[in-house]
């Protein structure tokens, strides 16, 4: 029987360009997707301004390549996450419209209806003042929660609904229009005032950006800027991690998160990342010295580039004891539990956990165990590797997902991930030491009793 040739070739293809430029110099955002003849475009709302002008040169802000501002951009770590989060949005609803094999022809109009559905009468936001100057700073973060549903974190929401819970309290009904820089140094004289740390009042700042661009204000204004200085974060120590690591457990609870904790720090990824653990994001991988390794395959948090990340072999252990599908704990759970496995493992060090507010330090010593978090995976796995890797800053910012400028070729995540496998995966061996490729205290295999559930924790067979 002769096989049916598809009349469409299965490619699809992302682009961002600029439009017109506003009396600023900022360039509106278009995201184009080009596919089975056709093409799909969508404005995710940003403005870049794709280069600079001093007095003796010209310095670029937007790499044409990669479609990413770099960092020397206004709100680059923002525009960069959401170009991101828009181009995977457009990928996945690709991927799902044309099926596993990619036999079904995609038009245009399904990509509109499947980025943007239909509400009905009932989900329909009410109409919204023609002056967005005469809305209260509540409904403009509404209406932007509303025309960014799905795009960010819960995490990253929490932050701004903070911001917004406290203006009202401070201000009932407060305007848009009443965004000032007289407002805004009377804020932060009471932020200051009650102690908050810099990096909280930067996140009021952010807010404050945000809202300007929604009312026609400068965003860049200096009004509006706040440097932050931030505290020494807590990362542990080789002895630490790996103390962490084979401390007996006998509280399934406690084992669980010690096993989150580890793969979340192998891994590099963050809490929000780790949600998202699947099967379908494992594979493998052959390094440059030829060498077939387990990997992970997902967005970096910055950039949105996809990549490999090659993992050591505990690391696949703990990921096959669960089938890549840990349980979904809260983050104020998972920080309470990982505080009593670092008490039990004796990771009593005193941590200068010094607070800056203003650019004037407080100190607060605390022994270890009080200060971790889940956030001290990363920085655990970002500080060992460059200490162990001979001060390779590429190959923590690989695992971190933090932006390098690449140029289009660093960008086929296949081929960097060989080159890198290999001084990663060595410099994880001389971290873990015997533990590289050992099961730690209290795990067993799966035709031991199984994975680890939370109700249930199986300590490994005693040998006779």
């Amino acid at each position: 029987m002769a096989r049916i040739r598809q009349a469409f070739y299965n490619k699809f293809r992302l682009h961002v360009y600029l439009r017109r430029p506003n009396s600023e110099g900022f360039h509106q955002v278009r995201i184009v997707c080009y596919f089975h003849g056709t093409d799909f475009s969508v404005s995710p709302g940003l403005l870049i301004l794709p280069e600079r002008k001093t007095a003796r040169k010209t310095h670029q802000l937007f790499e044409p390549k990669t479609g990413r501002v770099l960092s020397d951009h206004p709100e680059a770590d923002y525009i960069n996450e959401e170009l991101g989060k828009w181009e995977k949005k457009l990928r996945d609803a690709f991927r799902t419209l044309a099926g596993p094999l990619g036999t079904t022809q995609v038009t245009r109009d399904m990509m509109e209806e499947a980025v943007f559905p239909a509400t009905t009468p009932s989900q329909a936001p009410a109409p919204a003042p023609l002056e967005p100057g005469a809305l209260t700073i509540s409904a403009h973060y509404q209406q932007w929660q509303q025309e960014n549903e799905g795009l960010h974190s819960a995490s990253h929401l929490r932050h701004y609904q903070h911001v917004v819970d406290q203006l009202e309290k401070w201000k009932p009904n407060l305007l848009a229009s009443q965004l000032t820089e007289q407002l805004v140094q009377e804020w932060r004289r009471k932020l200051v005032a009650r102690g908050d740390a810099d990096g909280s009042i930067a996140e009021h700042y952010k807010f404050f950006r945000l809202l300007a661009t929604r009312i026609g204000l400068n965003p860049k204004a200096p009004w509006l800027r706040y440097k932050a200085v931030h505290a020494v974060q807590l990362d542990l120590t080789r002895e630490e991690l790996q103390a962490l690591l084979v401390v007996q457990l006998d509280d399934p609870r406690l084992a669980e998160e010690r096993d989150r904790w580890l793969l979340q720090c192998f891994s590099g990824r963050r809490d929000s990342d780790m949600r998202l653990l699947s099967p379908q994001q494992i594979t493998t991988l052959r390094t440059a010295e030829g060498e077939t390794v387990t990997a992970i395959r997902h967005y970096q948090g910055k950039t949105a580039a996809e990549v490999l990340l090659p993992l050591p072999p505990v690391a696949v252990r703990i990921g096959e004891r669960w089938q890549w599908q840990l349980p979904e704990r809260v983050n104020r759970r998972r920080t309470g539990q990982i505080k009593e496995v670092a008490k039990l493992a004796g990771l009593n060090r005193m941590f200068n956990d010094a607070k800056i507010s203003n650019g004037q330090v407080t100190d607060n010593y605390r022994p270890v165990w009080e200060v971790i978090g889940t956030h001290t995976a990363r920085h655990t796995a970002g500080s060992l590797l460059l200490e162990f890797s001979g001060g390779d800053k590429s190959l923590a910012a690989y695992l971190l997902g933090h932006a390098q400028n690449a140029t289009s070729t660093d960008i086929y995540a296949k081929d960097k991930a060989k080159r890198v496998a290999g001084p990663l995966l060595q410099a994880w061996e001389q971290i873990l030491g015997p533990h590289y490729d050992a099961d730690p205290a209290g795990w067993v295999h799966a035709e031991d009793g199984g994975p680890i559930r939370a109700k249930q924790y199986v300590k490994r067979k005693k040998t006779t």
